[in-house]
Order: structure tokens, then sequence, then C-alpha cells
């Protein structure tokens, strides 16, 4: 590796670990309450086609492998996919593991991590509690 790639790659670091807790919690939560809605709202067996396709989707405009600072210059891009859940989640471990690297603003992914967790935690319990009653 050349002297100048071995200084773009962003050094791993734990910071704040309490916030890389509180991260990793809200994450797993909102992941859990989106998989309880998808697994409500999608019939069983449209499942495994859909969930490939939503996936694929999701990941590649989930800010996964890019920071979401990287698309300011497609700005509707870049506001489009704050619609994306996974968004929120990698923003906040690349804010955690890698703060040396562009991110998002802390308050923002945990304001979203939040937000996002209760509400479709609720409109998944909700479906969830219907589908039993039926």
């Amino acid at each position: 590796m050349t002297r100048q790639s071995h200084e773009l790659t962003p050094r791993a670091h734990i910071g704040n670990w309490p916030l890389l807790l509180a991260t990793l919690i809200l994450s797993a939560l909102l992941a859990s309450a989106l998989g309880l809605l998808l697994g409500t709202a999608i019939d069983a067996s449209a499942f495994g086609a859909l969930l490939g396709l939503f996936l694929a989707a999701a990941t590649m405009l989930g800010c996964v492998s890019y920071p979401w600072t990287a698309l300011h210059p497609i700005r509707w891009v870049q506001v489009l996919t704050l619609a994306n859940p996974l968004v929120y989640m990698s923003e906040g471990l690349r804010a955690n593991l890698t703060p040396s690297t562009r991110h998002m603003p802390t308050w923002a992914y945990l304001t979203a991590l939040t937000l996002g967790t209760a509400a479709l935690g609720h409109l998944a319990l909700r479906r969830f509690a219907r589908r039993v009653q039926t």
C-alpha cells in the first residue's frame, strides 16, 4: 500500500463508549421494529422475493459504503436517502467507530433512530396485534 492510500484509510477509534452502546441498541431496536412491520405487512409467500429487493435497495441507498455527507453534490439523492433507516444506523456507527471521517451530526442520527424506533415500533405492534386477533 502506498503512503498516500494509507493516509486516506480511516482509523477505527472509539472515543465515547456510552454513545456507541446507545447507537447499537437504538439501531437494533429500529431494525427489529422494521422487521416486525415488514413481517406483518408482507404476505409470507412473497416475503423472500420482496425481502431481497428491499435489502438490495436499502443497502445501495443506505450509506453503508460511503458517508451521507458525500451525497451533498447530488442534493435530491441526499434528501431522499433520509427516508432509509439504514442511513442513520450507518452514520451512527461511522461517527462512533471512525470519528475522524465525515458523518452526519450526532443529534441528527440519534433523533432519527429514537423517533424511527418509536414510530415503526408503534405501527408494527398495532399490525401485529391485529394479525394475532384475526
